[in-house]
């Protein structure tokens, strides 16, 4: 009976590999979506200073979605603002 089922702690593996892989692969798709860049922008409701600011983008469109990070906060992690400098960020089309 020895050496018969050889094939078990591999099959053992295997099933504990398919949680990570399914999370690898929806994480490899979900940042397929969206687009983080680096900007700086003149900030108004905080009287014209300048503030650098991660943006969000759509990846196929390239318009932007939201703020992640913002200098111009007290918080910068934690954007409250009404986003109003999210147009300022879209691209120009000739």
């Amino acid at each position: 009976m020895t050496g018969q089922v050889h094939w078990f702690p591999f099959a053992i593996m295997l099933v504990a590999a398919m949680p990570l892989l399914a999370f690898w692969i929806s994480g490899w798709r979900a940042d397929r979506l969206y687009l983080v860049q680096q900007g700086s922008v003149r900030c108004r409701p905080r009287g014209n200073s300048l503030a650098r600011c991660t943006v969000v983008r759509d990846a196929k469109s390239g318009q932007p979605i939201g703020i992640r990070r913002c200098s111009a906060c007290a918080n910068p992690e934690d954007v409250r603002c009404d986003r109003a400098c999210l147009s300022l960020f879209e691209y120009k089309t000739a």
